[in-house]
């Protein structure tokens, strides 16, 4: 539901359903608070389904509601991405070498930053914590590839 459309709206109701209004982009969505209803679709579903912001690709909006109130805003930008290189033991015992390409990815709207690999997206506060979660979950590891994105 939430990689579909460049900016979407979800409003979160009493009655545990989650309005949801879809647009082609953050500009559309702003065409549409200015009066003109430019949705490209409409939704209703229930709260119980467990939506996890921090694994939209960059740069679409996820704009959260509470009974019509704006609670919060979600827009990844990746800051800096990476490959690195560490082992890991196989059902043999033995080490093999495996790489890893990851991404850290910033959230515009607050400080927290995001570990994004093809499986993982963990939310962390600062860098630190960032590389002490590579340290614990890859071990030694060595940076073979990196670009910043500023």
């Amino acid at each position: 539901m939430l990689e579909e459309f460049g900016c979407i709206v979800l409003n979160y109701t009493n009655n545990n359903l989650i309005e949801v209004d879809y647009f082609y982009s953050e500009p559309m969505y702003e065409k549409f608070l200015s009066g003109l209803n430019c949705r490209q679709g409409m939704g209703l579903f229930n709260s119980d389904e467990i939506l996890e912001f921090n694994k939209i690709e960059d740069g679409k909006l996820i704009v959260v509601q509470d009974n019509g109130v704006e609670t919060a805003r979600f827009r990844f930008i990746t800051i800096f991405k990476a490959v690195i290189d560490y082992k890991k033991e196989n059902k043999e015992g033995k080490l093999e070498k495996k790489s890893l390409t990851f991404r850290i990815r910033k959230n515009i709207f607050s400080h927290d930053l995001n570990f994004f690999t093809e499986n993982i997206s963990e939310d962390f506060s600062n860098i630190t914590a960032i590389k002490n979660y590579i340290k614990k979950e890859f071990g030694n590891h060595r940076l073979i590839d990196w670009n910043i994105f500023l």
